[in-house]
């Protein structure tokens, strides 16, 4: 009987309120119901006990250590903590342990970009599907692209940029989402949503579903919204904002400077005990639940305590317009969920916004100048708020019954390009076509590390730091690499070289000892004993480069014939370029038995002691 494919799915907890939670769980739900296949989930921002793993019917793996070495080191640093949290640290433990068939790792390309230069990455049918958002693209993720064999974006707009650079191979799949949640309502039921959370049918509400990010354009709204309200005095206008207040951009300052009265601000507060929503004005971080009455229980919705697919419909259906202004983004879901309950939708039309404007969406343009964020100098969309203000007015005058007609198009749209069915559908497709694995993952986890390499002395921090990686972790890095930045930081705050030396040479050393790489009968594989000579040698370093002059006499003596080097762990690096040498290996007990080296070699030698003359001839003892 054939087994079912496994299939290794990294990326945020399926049930966190995440974008990339969201994607997880409609993908792995389609996935599941299928019954073809064997689904695992590397779950990040979780730790590995904690009891919401056990809610998903596949399963899943935390990645965040509670204790320990792992979670010192993992609190060691703001930047250590946030690659934990991704899973760098705990995606080879799952691959050797899981022994997958198909990787998907799906994140900001900074959040699973370490997987590329793994050892299985090539060897499994591996795909990375990441979000880009801004021109230029990241440099990193159009440097990487040609090592990635199956490389899905977001956004068209990711892959149009890709296919002028020259990487065709690059395509769109755009995140899924669970259309069965969001649906437009009947008028009646419209009508009793507003009546119990004190809403007017005269207001005419506009709303956005964010989380509170910096890009995420409040401040252009707020000041759109002011625009339109002074420009239409006969209209009730209320703003629905269903964020996080305690996060990300200041909205009561912000509101004050733009001079928009909170008592037109509305916002979703969830109780963390009765779990029930109440749409109200802002006024405190907490408030009490009025549904229960419990004490300070209500706050405002979050990523990790929010409202349900089932009630965020309802507060969808509550609005009367949709506008999201943002500076870049990956796919922005919330417009989909808007479309998807009917709603006219204004969007910023840049990055992933163009998709969104295209004529079939009925969405309303919104226009936007460039402005270069700093440090990176992506362009960035800065949201005319006279745009906002000129859409807004443009949908309110529309008769509702084109309204509706233009919202029920919308969720077409959105159906036949998001659905989890569809997505669902092509993942399937591709999973089908990927064969399965009889790969050994006993020695794929990690690579060789050099824990005694030589570091050559180099001014340039970043140059010095990536040679740190190179000759001692035997991996390279990217100038965004998360780890290189947090090291140049930390040579700006004084640490000394010789410390993160040191710190590199420990963690090479530790997982050395961790993988036990290389062994014997893995090194001889594909050869014969008859072609095999051994040296073995345990020396000061100096000899190590002096004995290089007796492996080329020996490969001289038997040109056809492969050399094999037995030595310690400090000398090890020097042999790794030489083109005389088939491997070399660290040196065991095995090494000193007659009868193994016999039974494995054509000839071996020892020059475990040897000296120099005064004529600078090698002198074997």
């Amino acid at each position: 009987m054939v087994r079912k494919k496994k299939v290794l799915f990294h990326s945020d907890f399926a049930l966190s309120k995440t974008g990339f939670g969201r994607n997880a769980k409609a993908i792995l739900s389609y996935l599941y119901n299928t019954g073809k296949y064997d689904l695992i989930s590397l779950s990040g921002g979780l730790t590995k006990n904690h009891p919401e793993l056990e809610r998903s019917p596949w399963k899943s793996y935390g990645v965040i250590p509670v204790s320990g070495p792992e979670a010192s080191d993992c609190n060691s640093s703001p930047d250590k903590g946030r690659l934990y949290s991704y899973g760098a640290f705990e995606i080879d433990n799952i691959i050797k342990l899981e022994k997958p068939d198909v990787y998907i790792g799906v994140q900001d390309f900074w959040g699973i970009d370490y997987s590329i230069s793994k050892p299985w990455f090539n060897k499994l049918s591996s795909v990375i599907w990441t979000t880009l958002d801004s021109l230029p693209l990241l440099p990193s993720a159009v440097n990487e692209a040609s090592k990635i064999k199956n490389y899905w974006v977001w956004s068209n707009f990711a892959e149009k940029e890709m296919h002028k650079l020259g990487h065709k191979h690059v395509q769109t799949m755009h995140g899924a989402i669970d259309v069965s949640d969001f649906k437009i309502l009947e008028k009646a039921e419209k009508n009793i949503l507003r009546k119990n959370n004190n809403i007017s049918d005269n207001d005419f509400v506009i709303g956005f579903v964010f989380r509170n990010q910096l890009r995420k354009s409040v401040p252009n709204l707020l000041q759109g919204f002011k625009i339109f309200k002074d420009s239409n005095p006969s209209i009730n206008p209320k703003l629905l904002l269903h964020t996080n207040w305690q996060e990300g951009w200041n909205i009561q300052k912000i509101s004050a400077e733009c001079q928009v009265d909170l008592k037109d601000i509305l916002t979703t507060y969830v109780c963390h005990k009765c779990r029930q929503y109440e749409v109200k004005n802002f006024s405190n971080p907490t408030i009490n639940c009025s549904k229960c009455n419990t004490q300070s229980s209500c706050t405002t919705t979050g990523t990790t305590f929010g409202v349900t697919e089932k009630q965020l419909n309802e507060i969808y259906n509550l609005m009367d317009v949709y506008c999201h202004p943002f500076t870049s983004g990956g796919q922005e879901i919330p417009i989909q969920e808007a479309k998807l309950t009917g709603l006219i939708t204004l969007v910023t039309n840049y990055s992933c916004g163009e998709e969104m404007c295209v004529p079939e969406a009925c969405s309303f343009p919104l226009e936007w100048n460039e402005y270069r964020e700093f440090g990176t100098e992506f362009i960035k969309a800065s949201t005319s708020p006279q745009s906002i203000a000129n859409q807004l007015q443009k949908v309110f005058f529309i008769p509702i019954e084109e309204r509706e007609k233009l919202g029920k198009e919308a969720r077409r749209w959105a159906i036949k390009n998001f659905a989890s069915n569809e997505i669902g559908k092509k993942i399937e497709s591709f999973l089908d076509s990927c064969p399965l694995t009889d790969l050994s993952f006993e020695e794929t986890s990690c690579i060789e590390k050099f824990p005694y390499a030589e570091i050559p002395y180099i001014e340039d921090p970043k140059t010095w730091l990536k040679s740190l990686y190179l000759y001692i972790l035997n991996t390279s890095v990217s100038d965004n690499d998360e780890g290189l930045i947090h090291w140049l930081v930390r040579l700006k705050e004084g640490i000394d070289r010789k410390s993160i030396e040191s710190y590199f040479r420990d963690i090479a050393l530790k997982d050395n000892q961790k993988t036990k790489i290389l062994k014997i009968e893995d090194v001889f594989k594909g050869t014969e004993t008859s072609e095999r000579i051994l040296v073995t040698i345990n020396s000061t370093i100096e000899n190590i480069f002096l004995s290089t002059k007796i492996i080329s006499a020996i490969k001289e003596k038997y040109p056809e014939k492969k050399i094999f080097i037995a030595s310690n762990e400090m000398c090890l690096p020097v042999f790794l370029g030489n083109t005389n040498v088939h491997s070399a290996l660290m040196k065991s007990k095995e090494f000193e038995d007659q009868e193994f080296l016999s039974k494995n070699f054509y000839e071996s030698y020892c020059l475990d002691n040897f000296s120099i003359n005064n004529n600078h001839s090698i002198l074997i003892k």
